[in-house]
């Protein structure tokens, strides 16, 4: 099987039967004769996908049937992103893909769409919101969302910033010092830069080489705003801490390590989750109390029982776009609501948990203030036994930071 077939069925996997990307490629990168190739095509035309939305309409009269489409983001993709490919090469790929997958019949639709996109780029709108939302390829409600609550300035920086390419390594100091590491990455010919803000961190370029370090659990992948949200829980020597959403594992992990003998309950709704958490809590050689659990059903149990919960509940996952170019394909804004109040059931089930004098943690990797911000004040203000004691909306910069929030809720009383 081509490249150019392997790029096909993962993209339609993921159109068509709304598999996530990172999934089907994994399952389907086996059969691709140049895998960094594929990787780029495939991520390269999900996070283009509104910009060439837009040029298909711009370029048909009506919309194409899906496997066209996908054809048609192929071809754009390849003309306008991969200067490796000639253009002609790039409209005869498609042209060839087309026939092999029995589509010969569109052969002509494809040649005159992509010729006559190889000889102009159709112009951007004229309106400032859906101009961005081209550039930037994002959906033109969220980009209006985040205008509305941000600004456009504001708006156009963090849409437009270019993504950090390099991996956020923590570094598992209980196993080995941040010099032997850096050692160890100097022999395996990695490259790599130190974090500023965290001292037991790297920014690394990610290279088999890597695997084996991994594996042996000397080092693990974990974003700043991840590690900003378990700081933010200040966890004190001896703290009893839950964890409510724990999967994969990550902030659950790190807290347990923060402080000289904390016990740490990390839980999720699934069994494979628990999995996922009790794989990650292995490999980096820490012991956590992993529990099957629904966040939004009360457990008696556990009321006053923790000095610190965390709420990282689910979301939207906006903030993490850059690296999930899938997740804005079939998100709508109708969804956000619902959301919205699965995150208040979350927190007001955490909050019965904390001790007195304990903290709540509440997060998202989103930046729509309607999980957020809006979660947090209706909760305060529909319970007088806690305060705001901080918040702070992250966004994502070109260096090393997501679209994240994180708020401090302290219990006051019983």
């Amino acid at each position: 099987m081509n490249d150019y077939r392997v790029v096909y069925e993962i993209l339609s996997d993921v159109y068509k039967r709304q598999a996530y990307a990172s999934i089907s490629l994994s399952r389907r990168i086996c059969l691709a004769q140049n895998r960094e190739f594929v990787t780029r095509f495939v991520y390269g035309v999900l996070q283009d996908d509104v910009k060439l939305n837009y040029y298909i309409s711009c370029l048909t009269s009506k919309k194409p049937q899906n496997s066209v489409t996908v054809l048609l983001k192929m071809g754009m993709y390849c003309i306008g992103s991969m200067d490796s490919v000639p253009d002609y090469a790039a409209v005869n790929n498609i042209l060839d893909l087309a026939k092999e997958l029995g589509k010969a019949g569109s052969c002509g639709f494809l040649n005159g769409v992509l010729k006559n996109f190889c000889r102009q780029t159709p112009a951007p709108p004229k309106e400032k919101a859906a101009r961005l939302s081209v550039r930037a390829s994002v959906p033109l409600w969220i980009v209006r969302a985040y205008i509305k609550q941000y600004g456009f300035e504001k708006t156009e920086a963090f849409l437009t910033a270019v993504p950090d390419e390099r991996e956020h390594m923590r570094i598992n100091t209980e196993l080995i010092s941040v010099a032997e590491m850096k050692d160890k990455l100097d022999a395996a010919g990695a490259e790599y830069d130190d974090d500023p803000e965290f001292d037991d961190c790297l920014f690394v370029r990610n290279s088999p080489a890597l695997k084996g370090m991994f594996d042996e659990g000397l080092f693990t992948y974990q974003s700043k705003c991840s590690m900003r949200c378990c700081k933010t829980a200040e966890v004190k020597d001896g703290a009893k801490v839950l964890d409510m959403c724990a999967a994969p594992g990550g902030k659950a992990v790190y807290i347990s390590a923060m402080a000289k003998d904390v016990s740490v309950t990390a839980c999720d709704i699934y069994h494979h989750r628990l999995d996922l958490i009790q794989a990650y809590a292995r490999r980096m050689r820490r012991k956590l109390d992993i529990r099957l659990m629904d966040a939004t059903v009360a457990n008696k149990a556990f009321f006053g029982a923790f000095d610190v919960v965390m709420c990282d509940v689910p979301c939207s996952n906006l903030g993490v776009a850059a690296k999930k170019p899938d997740v804005y394909l079939f998100k709508e804004q109708s969804q956000i609501f619902g959301l919205a109040q699965e995150q208040y059931r979350i927190l007001c089930n955490g909050a019965r948990y904390v001790k007195a004098g304990g903290d709540v943690i509440y997060s998202t990797c989103t930046l729509l203030k309607e999980e957020n911000g809006d979660v947090v004040k209706r909760f305060i203000k529909e319970h007088r036994k806690y305060k705001l004691v901080e918040s702070r909306q992250y966004f994502p910069d070109g260096e090393g930071s997501d679209g994240f929030f994180v708020a401090k809720i302290k219990r006051t009383e019983e």
